[in-house]
């Protein structure tokens, strides 16, 4: 029994340390995979966590939910099995498909570690009370179905095994926490992207703003300095800033300046290695 005692008082702190270790690094995703912008809107009133931003979208207007431990207003009735499910799958714990303006076509890509950090940092907090409006959907569920048919593909990611590490770990950051080529890769009215134009630029139709071109062909005469140094302050090469009404400037403020620089580094020898894509997003709302 002795024994036992001492090894439990040798294996306690440990744990206390690896909780206290999810729940930091679950804040860092928090930000990094920007949920703190729908979430925990900059300059709202309301509460952390208890959502109400609107996302207006090609598939209607949506609102955050509230995603505190509250256990009727928030996710305090889920398990970890649960918010797996949602991030994994993009289906609640009903089973009820979500729209893609929550990004599950990202996060299916994350770890399960990752989850589970995020999972244990969403737990520790306090609940809050509040709901949000309504979502009001302008296509029926035939729809989300055709295109989760044709869009949605369930992780996680797999590495390519033809790329170095760093390049994979800057991929992960782009397509899983960052999901960077959902905003910066050109839609069909119908919400589908035009993967041939990978990151060629995008652009939405509820919100008078483009997303630019980040292959090759449009960032011409960008390094990796250059990118790391954008990604963490908004400075461009020619001393210019990221335009502070533009969502760009809230992501490098809120979420962005949470990565490493090391993660920068790795998102910037990805994107500097993308197939180079002549395209100008400002020709899609031609079609809208």
């Amino acid at each position: 029994m002795r024994r036992l005692i001492l090894l439990l008082g040798l294996l306690l702190p440990r744990a206390v340390t690896s909780a206290e270790d999810a729940v930091a690094r679950g804040e860092a995703l928090y930000h990094t995979a920007g949920c703190v912008g729908c979430h925990s809107p900059p300059g709202s009133d309301r509460p952390p966590l208890s959502g109400g931003r609107d996302n207006p979208t090609v598939f209607g207007t949506f609102y955050a939910p509230n995603i505190s431990p509250h256990p009727t207003d928030g996710i305090g009735g889920w398990t970890e099995a649960d918010f797996f499910r949602a991030m994994r799958e993009g289906r609640s714990p009903e089973g009820d498909a979500y729209w893609p303006t929550f990004a599950y076509m990202a996060f299916t890509k994350m770890s399960d570690e990752d989850l589970s950090a995020l999972w244990a940092y969403l737990s520790s907090q306090p609940p809050v009370e509040g709901t949000v409006p309504a979502n009001t959907p302008k296509y029926g569920k035939g729809a989300l179905g055709l295109w989760r048919l044709f869009e949605f593909d369930a992780g996680p990611l797999a590495p390519d095994p033809d790329q170095t590490e760093q390049w994979n770990r800057g991929r992960y950051l782009v397509q899983a926490v960052g999901y960077c080529d959902q905003c910066h890769t050109p839609r069909r009215r119908t919400g589908f992207l035009m993967k041939r134009k990978y990151m060629g630029g995008g652009a939405n139709p509820g919100k008078d703003e483009l997303h630019p071109n980040l292959t090759p062909a449009a960032l011409v005469g960008w390094t990796e300095d250059d990118l790391v140094r954008f990604l963490g302050t908004g400075e461009k090469p020619d001393g210019s800033r990221a335009r502070p009404d533009w969502v760009m400037h809230e992501k490098i403020e809120d979420s962005y300046s949470w990565w490493s620089e090391a993660d920068r580094r790795a998102i910037a020898v990805y994107i500097l290695s993308l197939e180079p894509v002549d395209f100008d997003p400002a020709a899609i709302y031609a079609d809208w």
